[in-house]
């Protein structure tokens, strides 16, 4: 009994290490080529503009810095690549009230004048005297 036992114990273990070594040609032919990701390119995200924005056209990849330019009053900005103003401060730059601004604007035919002395995002009721108003609250005629 003893003298079967181990015979078979013997021939399970030979079976199981014959199974896991053995490979047949078929599944050596599945194996697919591992492919390495493709090399990915850094892009920086931000980039600071270097050049003041003129005082009177819809410049891109420019600042405004309001202390400096113009009468000195008025918000800071830079405007990206893209042509996107972003003001310093913050409660300039919700886009909600920027698409309000433009449908109140739209709603009352006034004309979009772009960039007025440094101040983005004018529109002008236009007439006799035109009087422009800006998101960042400046207002003029002219």
């Amino acid at each position: 009994m003893k003298t079967a036992a181990r015979f078979v114990l013997t021939f399970l273990a030979l079976a199981l290490l014959g199974s896991v070594t053995w490979t047949s040609p078929a599944s050596a032919s599945d194996v697919k080529p591992v492919r390495l990701p493709a090399q990915v390119k850094y892009v920086p995200v931000f980039h600071i503009p270097s050049k003041p924005c003129a005082d009177d056209s819809d410049d891109r990849n420019c600042y405004w810095d309001a202390a400096k330019r113009g009468n000195g009053k008025g918000y800071s900005y830079y405007v990206d690549r893209a042509g996107n103003v972003t003001y310093l401060n913050p409660k300039l730059n919700d886009p909600a009230k920027r698409k309000a601004w433009t449908k109140k604007n739209k709603a009352a035919k006034r004309e979009y004048w772009g960039t007025v002395w440094g101040h983005r995002l004018c529109w002008a009721k236009v007439g006799d005297t035109s009087y422009i108003s800006c998101f960042d609250g400046y207002r003029e005629t002219s």
